[in-house]
């Protein structure tokens, strides 16, 4: 009978505690954050630029060259920055899309003019010179290094000198696929040129050590008055990639032509395009309703597609048709692989609104999305946090407090739909029971999500990474940020639970690399286990050779 109450009394516990209402964890400043990501181990990153120096949370940041810098921070899911990659030293630099991968490896999409300078003192410099920039895709590996950086440009300086890239999605192969904005007299992606372009999107991939595969740019209707760019970029296990963005007049490409919005064809929209992930080959392409920059982009395991961004009056997404309260409302709609529309739904109040990001549970398909509420005249906004179920309807909606004015910009959800976030506010503005206050605008970003579903990361009471992995010859394991430093083992167990490795390292406060030696062993998941104090965490080792 005891152990039956035990037995129930567990499972009362665990009920209650996973009943939880969401809310806002922490909520902390930032100078800069323009996007945000998550890794299976729970962490979350940051993105963004700063001059001279700068704060995240508690964190000092600070810049050795005079310039921009751009910064990728890992943090725990508690908001703790682990670590911090910069590239410094530019005339000007933008980081405005980023990536995780399985390993851990970081890709920042952007921008830059000058020369950029790592951690070990390699430069690069934009081909661009005088002022425009060039586009930007940086590799950060796990350890923090610069693996590879490349860029493109338009060979042209001045009003028409300026390109970008916006997104960047990584496939299981570690494949990149940069989107963005190509401008100038002869745009050049490495040995690829496509000539003179005006202001119009593009996508190209990368292997994994940084070879371009191939690269598109889209052809304007009408030559030096229309203008595109990507957005958004995500990618399926399916071989395909999808693109949206931003479209006046409208583009073309491999016999595809996206017009632009009313009657005459000439006006803005957003657009939604598919590719062939193996040459870059366009599937199909439309133009959708609304207005926005088209970063708004997700897929779900099915491999159905979410748009989002704003419109204003009506808007006919397939059979659904959506009227804006106001002003402009968000808007969220869900395609098929085919590009037919599934549903579309409204989000909005009398005054200005607009959705800036989004993601959806790959599994659930429930769709989470941030943005603005509540704007007048660009003053006095509201940044938000909605949720919608996978048949677009919306379940929940979480408003940034007043009396300041917030923005959402960016979002991220890690395994148990625990909502990262990134955005800018002035004033004082409340983050559920948190209060953050600024005279001038500044950036927040901050967790949304059950306080008791906090993943394994933020409990752990050591920092652990495992690169490269799966490992071929070796891995390594970097055991940092210990709580109570001192004496950790590290045990390596094959597919049939034997023992092949043994380390017991002493890991001081500044932390400890251990290497493991897998030359000899057979192909196989190996379950890695630390021990540390009372406690015991694993990590699974793909070993390829």
């Amino acid at each position: 009978m005891k152990q039956l109450f035990l037995a129930l009394l567990l499972l009362w516990t665990g009920l209650t505690a996973g009943a939880q209402s969401p809310d806002w964890t922490f909520a902390k400043t930032v100078s800069s954050a323009t996007d945000v990501a998550t890794d299976s181990e729970g962490n979350f990153y940051l993105t963004g630029t700063f001059s001279g120096s700068a704060q995240i949370g508690t964190r000092q940041l600070t810049s050795a060259r005079p310039g921009q810098c751009l910064y990728v921070a890992k943090c725990r899911p508690t908001g703790q920055v682990l670590q911090v990659m910069q590239l410094e030293g530019a005339t000007t630099v933008s980081a405005q899309g980023l990536a995780v991968d399985k390993d851990g490896n970081c890709f920042v999409a952007g921008s830059f003019l000058g020369t950029l300078t790592d951690a070990s003192g390699q430069q690069y410099t934009s081909r661009t010179t005088g002022s425009g920039s060039d586009i930007l895709l940086v590799k950060f590996g796990a350890t923090g290094a610069v693996r590879w950086l490349r860029q493109a440009d338009g060979t042209q300086s001045g009003v028409y000198g300026y390109s970008n890239g916006s997104a960047v999605a990584v496939d299981a192969a570690g494949n990149s696929y940069l989107t963005g904005r190509a401008n100038g007299s002869d745009i050049r992606f490495e040995t690829l040129t496509f000539g003179a372009r005006r202001n119009q999107g593009f996508l190209a991939s990368y292997t994994r050590q940084g070879q371009l595969r191939w690269a598109r740019v889209f052809v304007g209707l009408s030559p030096g008055f229309s203008s595109s760019a990507g957005g958004g970029v995500a990618v399926d296990r399916n071989g395909s990639c999808y693109v949206s963005g931003f479209s006046f007049r409208g583009w073309s490409l491999d016999g595809t032509t996206v017009t632009g919005s009313g009657t005459t064809g000439t006006g803005n929209n957003l657009y939604l395009a598919k590719f062939d992930t193996r040459q870059g080959q366009l599937r199909w392409a439309q133009a959708t309703p609304g207005d926005g920059s088209g970063r708004a982009l997700a897929l779900d395991q099915q491999g159905d597609i979410y748009l989002g961004g704003d419109f204003i009056g009506t808007a006919a997404f397939g059979s659904s048709t959506l009227t804006s309260v106001g002003e402009t409302d968000g808007f969220v709609a869900r395609y098929d692989p085919d590009g037919s529309v599934d549903w579309a739904t409204a989000l909005g109040t009398p005054t200005a609104d607009g959705i800036t990001d989004l993601a959806v549970d790959p599994n659930s398909r429930k769709t989470f999305a941030t943005g603005f509420l509540n704007t007048v005249y660009g003053l006095s906004g509201q940044a938000f946090l909605g949720r919608l179920n996978a048949n677009g309807r919306v379940q929940e909606m979480e408003k940034v407090g007043g009396p300041g004015s917030s923005r959402g910009g960016t979002l991220a959800l890690d395994e148990q739909n625990n909502v990262f976030t990134a955005g800018t506010f002035q004033g004082s503005c409340r983050f559920g029971a948190i209060t953050l206050t600024s005279t001038a605008e500044q950036g927040y970003f901050g967790r949304y999500g059950r306080p008791g579903s906090q993943s394994h990361a933020a409990a752990d009471p050591i920092s652990i990474q495992t690169f490269p992995n799966p490992a071929h010859t070796h891995f390594t394991l970097r055991l940092t940020e210990p709580e109570n430093p001192g004496a950790v083992r590290a045990a390596l167990y094959n597919p049939q639970g034997r023992q092949v490795a043994d380390f017991k390292p002493t890991c001081p406060a500044s932390g400890v690399d251990v290497a493991f030696n897998t030359a000899g062993l057979p192909e196989g998941l190996y379950v890695l286990r630390i021990t540390t104090g009372p406690q015991t965490l694993t990590r699974t080792i793909s070993i390829r050779h």
